[in-house]
């Protein structure tokens, strides 16, 4: 992608001072790099479930094991099929990186700090394209070459009538121009949690390691205390409700990258009309801000649901009521 190799040069010419509001650009900056921040959390699991669920086995075994034994789960880590789960990981810490950049360009108070804003912004974007590449088993860049041709010609003209712009109208061209990419890389990384990868592998591999403690302390039961027995007990409903809760926590992550995806879309339709503060783009921006909290929800629930926790399309992410009798 061309873009890559001018953005970092384009936004050290971003004025220090302007009378252009930016403070809405700022905001989706930083809701959007919590959000995603959630996320990583969300995909991080799985990849660490994936070494687990090895162990797990391994655990499960009766036999005695030596240093070699551990080959096959590094191999976990570097054959083809896991590098998608990492891209998926490293796609998404991407566009937190992006959307962490434009917070940090619109309250830069130095040239110096535009310049390394903008190099952060411009591995961004290079990681952008080269996970999509590999989420989508493709050759082709993230951004297509008429449309790279445009940023790069957007980006070159930022130097030639910086004088008379303003650095809201610099970050606006800025968003304009990378949106294809945020839609693009949101979108793929929404189709590889919608798949069911992520949400039926985890709960199968800690459904595993659930059974695993299960019949340990079924073994031991009758020479265990009621201290060291509930101890344990604790432990294991503890993994049970995180088990239970893997459907609501990737649901969460889907609409939490529909939201970014959405509030960047919305911000760069008002900012191609020159509406830097509108209704518009502030109830986006509530929405992402209102997923990130409901992260936070979801951690308190699955600490005091005492049954299921489920995605309900009218309450959002809640715990499921317990059958009633009549």
């Amino acid at each position: 992608m061309r873009i890559i190799f001018v953005v970092a040069t384009t936004v050290i010419l971003l004025s220090g001072c302007t009378s252009t509001p930016t403070g809405n650009i700022e905001a989706f900056g930083l809701a959007a790099a919590d959000v995603t921040n959630k996320i990583d959390a969300v995909i991080s699991d799985y990849n660490i479930a994936n070494i687990n669920d090895k162990l797990v086995v391994m655990a499960q075994s009766k036999k005695k094991y030596v240093k070699s034994d551990f080959d096959p789960i590094k191999a976990v880590i570097i054959r083809d099929a896991d590098k998608r789960n990492f891209a998926l990981y490293k796609a998404n810490n991407a566009l937190g990186g992006y959307a962490k950049s434009l917070s940090d360009l619109a309250r830069a108070g130095s040239r110096d700090e535009l310049a390394m804003v903008g190099v952060k912004l411009s591995k961004s974007l290079k990681g952008m394209d080269e996970q999509y590449k590999a989420l989508a088993k493709t050759d082709k860049n993230l951004i297509s070459d008429e449309d790279s041709g445009m940023i790069s010609r957007v980006i070159a003209e930022l130097s030639t009538y910086y004088a008379e712009q303003k650095r809201g109208k610099a970050l606006k061209k800025i968003i304009i121009a990378a949106d294809p990419s945020v839609q693009n890389i949101g979108k793929i990384i929404n189709d590889q949690l919608l798949k069911g990868v992520i949400e039926g592998r985890l709960y199968t591999m800690r459904g595993n390691e659930l059974a695993g403690y299960f019949d340990d302390y079924n073994s031991k039961a009758n020479k265990s205390s009621f201290s060291d027995k509930k101890k344990t007990l604790d432990k294991i409903y503890e993994m049970y409700i995180k088990m239970e809760s893997t459907t609501a926590t990737v649901v969460q992550a889907q609409k939490a990258i529909s939201s970014v995806m959405n509030a960047h879309e919305k911000l760069k339709k008002n900012l191609e009309k020159d509406r830097f503060d509108s209704k518009e783009i502030l109830q986006a921006l509530g929405d992402v801000k209102t997923v990130h909290k409901s992260f936070d929800d979801l951690e308190e629930l699955m600490k005091n649901c005492a049954t299921k926790i489920v995605s309900d399309e009218e309450k959002g992410i809640v715990c499921k009521e317990a059958a009633t009798t009549n």
